[in-house]
């Protein structure tokens, strides 16, 4: 039988032996551990749920943080900012795959004015006007997590945590098959041995 169902079933005889008479002991461990992996997985799901919630929160904390203590205003250049670096095959080369260090002055809240480095697409010519980040204390900073990137981390986390149990799970369980594996075949050459020997005195 082919298809989902198919798979269905011989999973299913691989994990329920039942009272099979060719059912050897290995068989009956393996189809053990296997079970226990299976189960482990669908434990796995709300334990991950569970990783992702609190990645989620901490994360969202994290953004309201951000969100209060970093302020949106524009700086104006003060230079050019660099212009990208040809390179031997026709493509350019910039300093910052994309962006670029440039000097700025930009106004703080209280009327001061502060020069520093601010990212500028490269080529800008002195005088353009960029947005930029700045801490409570005035200094350029990334721009804060949004609630979309605190959801996005947050599922992340929790299909790391489950691939990691998934990952350790099948790990265990194809270490065992193998260890079973090669005494079967050890057990299956000492049948044949034993076989042929008999076959032998005829």
């Amino acid at each position: 039988m082919n298809g989902p169902f198919g798979r269905t079933a011989r999973f299913w005889r691989r994990i329920h032996l039942g009272r099979n008479p060719l059912a050897r002991r290995s068989d009956r461990v393996e189809a053990v551990v296997l079970l226990v992996a299976v189960l482990g997985l669908l434990i796995a799901l709300p334990l991950a749920a569970l990783v992702g919630t609190n990645t989620y929160r901490g994360q969202l904390a994290v953004s309201a943080q951000q969100q209060a203590s970093r302020h949106l205003t524009t700086a104006t250049l003060v230079e050019n900012a660099p212009t990208p670096v040809p390179a031997t095959d026709g493509a350019y080369l910039s300093a910052n795959g994309g962006t670029t260090g440039t000097h700025a002055r930009w106004t703080l809240p209280d009327g001061a004015e502060r020069v520093g480095t601010v990212a500028a697409d490269p080529g800008s010519p002195a005088g353009t006007r960029v947005p930029v980040w700045l801490s409570d204390a005035g200094n350029p900073v990334p721009a804060p997590m949004t609630s979309s990137d605190a959801t996005t981390t947050g599922i992340l986390a929790g299909i790391f945590a489950w691939l990691v149990v998934a990952l350790g799970l099948t790990a265990v369980y194809w270490s065992v098959r193998l260890v079973l594996d090669r005494r079967r075949a050890v057990h299956w050459e000492r049948e044949w041995q034993y076989a042929g020997e008999r076959w032998a005195r005829f």
